[in-house]
């Protein structure tokens, strides 16, 4: 990844903000991820409980 040189602090404010840039992406994505994951919960939670079969059988005797 090639950054120009920034006028003020040189290519090490360029880096920088180039991983600010990255950390806020990767923190959105993040946010994205947790908000989907809340609207599943209300979703479940707006249907109510479901039975469920289990595939592993019957594990009470």
């Amino acid at each position: 990844m090639y950054h120009a040189p920034d006028r003020k602090h040189g290519w090490r404010g360029s880096m920088a903000a180039a991983l600010q840039t990255a950390r806020h992406v990767h923190n959105e994505r993040v946010r994205q991820s947790i908000r989907h994951v809340l609207a599943q919960l209300e979703l479940c939670a707006a249907i109510g409980p479901v039975a469920h079969n289990s595939i592993h059988g019957d594990h009470t005797r």
